[in-house]
């Protein structure tokens, strides 16, 4: 029986989910973007959420989005409706994509290096979880909290093959993978919404565009703000790059093209980014579950009394910018320990301040530390992976797993 697509319902004029809070603050700061953006709480993804209902309804099969994803739609014989609007909408290309801008972007973000793993998890991830509605599929699906290292893991690599030199292009590695979290993404949803454990009126639609949006911010805005913490030089060429790039990666994600334009320019990001973090509920206790598992991933790791030291330190360190990034109250609220350690950000700084300098003015040093820093990046993501590609598979664990 075909599900009803309460999902995709659009709220009447001046209704608003429970977790849209501070809203007359945002509304005197941010005029009527504030309103505008909140309405998206209860807006999904159409295209996607039609493909995963004839995935349910076993008209199309994981296969065939597989097949058509790698090889196109003529690898797959007589597609249905659903999988082929979905190939025709990822395959449209938006007027304003400048390809070679996307891989400038993608040169910058390689020349990052480890610290951008850094930057997402002590900042962007925690930052997230801050947002108790948020954190909601996460824990429904109870693959984050039982997983972490795991789906670290898988963040790093959608990340790495986005930041590949043409990585978005069609039949590149970014372009499939962020295809197929989009249907994944639609997948969970209508798992969410079927079980009956869903409070909409509270938490908005699983997975909605608001906080897609938010998640694309996590990935370039908040990426920005960790560089320059950390001492990285990045021009004003440099971040519009970026965010070019993760424009075009939310777009094939699935994010509203209303919300995207909010990333045509770096002012625009600025305001948009200080809006959605102003209109955050707080931590609940999935949060807190979220945050140590999250912070306790080097531990998971190790396999020696050494590793067993070195894991202790990189939980500090990263405690220590997890303070630095998010400031007091946020990394407190999460129950974050180690305070003390927040100023290790400044000793972050005065390591890299320097070799960045010496970067900009020594001929071919740009090269050669963008070479090195997408090395070391891959080779994080490929140790944490341990062999083993990942999955990016919607499916809820069993209570006991």
């Amino acid at each position: 029986m075909r599900q009803s697509p309460v999902h995709l319902t659009v709220p009447s004029e001046g209704e608003f989910v429970e977790r849209y809070v501070n809203r007359e603050q945002a509304r005197r700061t941010y005029g009527p973007l504030a309103d505008r953006y909140a309405r998206f709480y209860l807006e999904a993804d159409p295209v996607a959420d039609a493909l995963a209902d004839a995935i349910a309804e076993r008209r199309v099969t994981r296969a065939q989005v597989d097949s058509a994803l790698r090889k196109g739609l003529p690898s797959v014989s007589d597609p249905a409706p659903e999988l082929r609007a979905f190939i025709e909408a990822v395959e449209t290309v938006p007027a304003w994509v400048d390809f070679a801008l996307l891989n400038e972007g993608a040169r910058v973000y390689q020349r990052l290096g480890p610290a951008a793993m850094f930057i997402l998890s002590a900042w962007s991830l925690m930052n997230g979880y801050h947002s108790a509605p948020a954190v909601k599929p996460l824990m429904w699906t109870r693959q984050l909290d039982k997983m972490a290292p795991r789906r670290l893991a898988e963040t790093g690599r959608f990340v790495i093959e986005t930041v590949e030199e043409d990585g978005l292009r069609r039949y590149h590695e970014g372009f499939r993978i962020a295809a197929h979290v989009r249907v994944m993404h639609a997948t969970v949803r209508r798992m969410i919404l079927a079980s009956g454990d869903w409070n909409t009126a509270a938490w908005g639609l699983p997975i909605n565009q608001a906080d897609m949006a938010g998640t694309t911010l996590e990935f370039s805005a908040l990426v920005l703000r960790g560089a320059d913490a950390m001492g990285f030089l990045l021009s004003k060429r440099d971040q519009r790059a970026i965010m070019h790039l993760w424009r075009y990666s939310g777009y094939l994600s699935g994010v509203h093209p209303d919300l995207l334009a909010e990333l045509s320019s770096l002012e625009r990001t600025e305001n948009f980014t200080n809006l959605i973090y102003s209109i955050q509920p707080g931590p609940d206790a999935d949060s807190l579950a979220l945050a140590a598992a999250l912070r306790r991933v080097p531990a998971s790791r190790s396999r020696n009394a050494w590793e067993d030291r070195l894991a202790e330190l990189v939980m500090r360190y990263h405690d220590g910018l997890t303070y630095a990034f998010n400031g007091d109250e946020i990394a407190s609220s999460l129950k974050v320990p180690n305070p003390e350690w927040r100023h290790v950000i400044h000793l972050t700084r005065a390591v890299i301040r320097p070799l960045e300098v010496l970067r900009r003015v020594t001929p071919g040093m740009n090269q050669a530390v963008t070479q090195l820093g997408r090395y070391l990046f891959r080779a994080n993501v490929e140790g944490m992976l341990a062999g083993k590609e990942p999955g990016f598979e919607a499916k809820r664990a069993s209570a006991a797993a």
